[in-house]
């Protein structure tokens, strides 16, 4: 089924994944970053609610991105080459998000070995983080295997 300007159903939602879940990791980093940074952020009601905002602008956006594309009169809106293009791009989100989430916990270890603790605040960030980096790099990844695989996913 051809969407939006003639892309397949797959690649639309990877695009609107792209665009909703970058939003929402903006607003989630200025959450976190503003008014103090990491060491303060557990304690900061306020700064905690916009990140639970912004995560659930995600998660609300791409299931109204979901429902709009969603296919109509029963007609199959994706095939084999879908279901390949998404277990690729699966495969290959699975592994950045455990190389940044592996980096980022030794970097953190790293950083504040002297002090002797890592403040709550970055569990905050690594929690709400993976949630981000994993919804992104999937939409970037589909779009990568399905331009790789012809383009349109129409054949």
């Amino acid at each position: 089924m051809a969407g939006v300007r003639g892309m397949s159903q797959t690649r639309v939602r990877a695009w609107l994944a792209v665009a909703i879940w970058a939003v929402a990791g903006a607003g989630f980093t200025i959450a976190f970053f503003a008014w103090g940074g990491p060491s303060g952020y557990a304690d900061d009601r306020t700064r905690i609610v916009g990140g639970v905002v912004a995560i659930a602008f995600g998660y609300v956006g791409y299931l109204i991105a979901i429902l709009a594309t969603r296919a109509r009169g029963g007609k199959v809106a994706t095939d084999e080459r879908d279901a390949q293009v998404v277990a690729q791009a699966s495969r290959a989100t699975l592994i950045v998000v455990l190389v940044v989430v592996f980096a980022l916990s030794v970097g953190l270890w790293e950083g504040y070995r002297e002090a002797g603790s890592v403040p709550v605040g970055w569990l905050w960030f690594l929690a709400y983080g993976v949630v981000i980096l994993a919804s992104v790099v999937h939409g970037v990844a589909t779009l990568v295997v399905d331009g790789r695989l012809g383009g349109d996913g129409r054949g």
